[in-house]
């Protein structure tokens, strides 16, 4: 039988993390994975039948959320900072470090869509990580702009964010738009009846929020 232990750590700005640590049945220490979502999502978007499969062949698993999304810390909510989330995700791997009943010398990471772009990084980067799987990554953010964005919406967008800078530094929120939408009027970063499923699948209230900055 699978244990599932609600965990926390620190990360960087004494920001806490959390996430959900998966136990396998039998003595540790055991090899471990390291999870965590993709652009804007928790880890109640559908990754927990996953951590329960690797926890059932074995693994220790952890899933945490990101920092400003989900049950973690930080401000402002519902911003993305792929940077931040690639240091925040290194501490995630010395969290299991520390646990008894991990074996620190056998683990992995796992990302999918635009943690897989972070996966990539880390598996080039940290070298306590044993194996990487990065799931349909996000190699280049500017690329996938320019497929989602028509060419002539390119420069209204681009003055949209110099001006949001510009009102960041006047001490103003940062601006926000939908993750998902099907009204062409309203600014979303999808707009696919598959990402809007996705996305808008239920999950406990109060845990997620259909906007990004």
């Amino acid at each position: 039988m699978v244990q599932r232990e609600d965990v926390a750590f620190d990360a960087d700005g004494g920001v806490t993390l959390r996430g959900w640590l998966f136990l396998p049945d039998g003595p540790g220490p055991h090899p471990a994975i390291t999870m965590a979502h993709g652009y804007a999502g928790v880890r109640d978007h559908g990754l927990e039948p996953f951590a329960r499969a690797f926890a059932e062949a074995g693994f220790a698993v952890l899933l945490h959320d990101h920092r400003n999304f989900g049950a973690s810390d930080g401000l402002p909510r519902q911003d993305i900072d792929p940077w931040r989330q690639i240091a925040d995700w290194r501490r995630a791997i010395s969290y299991l470090e520390s646990r008894p009943e991990v074996d620190a010398g056998r683990i992995g990471l796992w990302g999918t869509s635009y943690a897989g772009g972070h996966a990539i990084v880390l598996g080039a980067t940290d070298r306590r990580l044993r194996a990487v799987v990065s799931q349909v990554p996000t190699i280049s953010g500017f690329e996938q702009g320019r497929r989602r964005i028509a060419p002539e919406a390119v420069t209204k967008l681009e003055a949209a964010f110099d001006e949001d800078e510009r009102a960041q530094a006047r001490g103003e929120a940062p601006r926000t738009q939908a993750v998902v939408g099907d009204d062409p009027a309203v600014p979303a970063s999808y707009r696919t009846q598959e990402a809007i499923d996705f996305y808008l699948q239920p999950v406990p209230e109060g845990v997620w929020s259909n906007e990004v900055t």
